[in-house]
């Protein structure tokens, strides 16, 4: 057995039997050239049997002709296989380079430029993880939740270890209702040794546990947040809140001081503000977080809450 190597295959371009082929075996030839010249790292995993040098001498014309076709067929099909590797390599990177213009795009709020950039993404390298992950992103935030979970199932095929998608992929399942499933996919990302960030499933996995009044798992989860991340704002707020509906006024209170050292201002934790600081009898500085709510986030559900109560 030989290996026959493209380098072999072009050669035969100057093969003179080339002469009596027809036009189709030529512009085959062509292709199949062009593809060498496109991937000269490439070797193919074509095999011939060689039946001795003496024999090959003599093979007929007509006999030459058909095994030189053969290894053109034969290496025409390996070719639509392998030999797209300059190209495939320079669509990966340009689809790269766009799925990560599109996510800057979606964390800008411009939602059309992340659209185009996106889904010239997946054009360009339609099993990307990355391109269906971030597509998914993009209809998570318009409310396509369909198309959202078609994406994010795709995502998760392409790179099933990926942490980061598993949690957003979690985060959205949690988000339109089925709890179960997104704890599923948190666990996921936690068991992975490789997750730089696990506080973040280990949060959405408790807040999603909350939704089936599971409290007692939920807490454990933030704290296991916490042991990885002791300042991480999510959890504390999260722990603040679970501790003001279990009517324990001074754990939360402690919680949520532990919070605003850390935290950014939000409607969820100035709501929380004002009613574990109210329930304390912190009645200044629950008026200030909510003259804060009211000014800051005036469109929000926890300010026309508060607003319908004044």
């Amino acid at each position: 057995m030989t290996k026959i190597s493209l380098f072999f295959v072009g050669k035969l371009a100057n093969n003179p039997l080339l002469a009596s082929f027809p036009a189709s075996i030529s512009k085959t030839l062509a292709h199949f050239s062009f593809a060498t010249d496109s991937c000269k790292g490439l070797k193919t995993n074509l095999t011939i049997i060689e039946r001795g040098h003496s024999m090959q001498h003599s093979l007929t014309i007509e006999h030459k002709k058909k095994k030189l076709i053969t290894i053109l067929s034969l290496g025409f099909f390996t070719l639509l296989f392998n030999s797209g590797c300059s190209l495939n390599n320079g669509d990966k990177k340009a689809a790269d380079y766009n799925a990560d213009l599109g996510i800057r795009y979606l964390q800008k709020g411009r939602l059309k430029l992340a659209n185009e950039k996106l889904l010239k993404s997946l054009e360009q390298s339609p099993r990307s993880a990355k391109s269906n992950h971030y597509f998914a992103l993009l209809q998570q935030r318009l409310k396509q939740n369909d198309k959202a979970a078609l994406y994010f199932a795709k995502a998760v095929q392409y790179a099933p270890k990926n942490p980061e998608i598993r949690n957003n992929y979690g985060q959205f399942l949690c988000d339109t209702g089925r709890p179960n499933q997104a704890v599923n996919q948190f666990l996921v990302a936690i068991k992975d040794p490789l997750y730089s960030t696990p506080e973040f499933a280990y949060t959405n996995a408790g807040i999603c546990l909350r939704k089936t009044n599971n409290n007692a798992k939920a807490e454990e989860y933030f704290r296991t947040a916490l042991k990885k991340k002791s300042s991480f704002p999510s959890a504390l707020l999260q722990l603040a809140i679970l501790y003001k509906d279990k009517r324990n006024y001074p754990k939360a209170q402690a919680f949520m001081m532990r919070y605003e050292g850390v935290g950014r201002s939000s409607p969820e934790a100035l709501q929380a503000c004002v009613d574990i600081n109210s329930k304390v009898g912190l009645t200044a500085k629950a008026a200030s977080c909510r003259t804060a709510l009211l000014r800051l986030f005036p469109a929000s559900k926890e300010a026309e809450q508060i607003s319908s109560s004044l």
